[in-house]
């Protein structure tokens, strides 16, 4: 009795189209619309520097979805959340990623408090109950509230965050294969950082997953 109150005070709602669904976090026409979308995959640690072995992006950075994770980062628009979680558990299942655990890039914590949430740990929380992947979000954490990444340019974004990162409860990576969950991806620079720390931590292997992806 309790759940069918709540459902009709709080419908579930389609993070992209806004209507009131009784599926899931998205209606299924919007569901099989998104499925189609270009997506990335890069595999970086080819290159010597990287640490990360392999990143999914689902979207570009434009559009419609570019104005619904604005929405949702900065309007406290927390349901379109469920959709990115929706859509994120599809091509973990469709590319069949193998993980242990899904851990989300941090934010420092004068971000946290003025947003009021993490972004991607909000997302990976959907992701989570959605795919059964265990979520971990006391490990990775951010020590330095440093420039924010989309405000500079490819050169600078490296060394921005380097020794931002750290990991608390190691035990909990080590020989772990680890999802590494961010909003957006640019140049991997953040990812690459997290998943430095992440393997001399002992995680064993590491796939970034990202909802947008851009391409400046």
């Amino acid at each position: 009795m309790l759940e069918k109150i709540i459902d009709f005070v709080f419908p579930n709602i389609c993070g992209i189209c806004g209507e009131k669904i009784n599926e899931r976090y998205t209606c299924r026409k919007c569901l099989n619309i998104l499925k189609c979308y270009k997506e990335k995959i890069y595999y970086p640690s080819c290159d010597s520097k990287y640490y990360i072995d392999k990143i999914i992006s689902a979207f570009n950075y434009n559009g419609l979805l570019k104005s619904k994770m604005l929405q949702f980062k900065f309007h406290n628009n927390k349901y379109i959340a469920k959709t990115f979680g929706d859509i994120l558990s599809y091509k973990i299942s469709n590319h069949k990623i193998d993980v242990d655990i899904i851990i989300p890039v941090p934010i420092c914590k004068e971000r946290y408090f003025d947003r009021g949430y993490n972004q991607s740990e909000y997302i990976a929380k959907y992701v989570s109950e959605l795919s059964g992947i265990t979520l971990v979000n006391d490990v990775l954490k951010k020590d330095k509230n440093n420039k924010q990444q989309s405000l500079l340019d490819k050169s600078k974004r490296e060394e921005n965050v380097k020794d931002v990162y750290s990991v608390k409860n190691s035990y909990k990576v080590i020989n772990k294969k680890v999802l590494l969950l961010d909003d957006i991806y640019t140049t991997g620079a953040t990812l690459n950082e997290c998943s430095k720390v992440l393997k001399k931590a002992g995680a064993k292997n590491i796939v970034g997953i990202t909802v947008l992806y851009s391409d400046k």
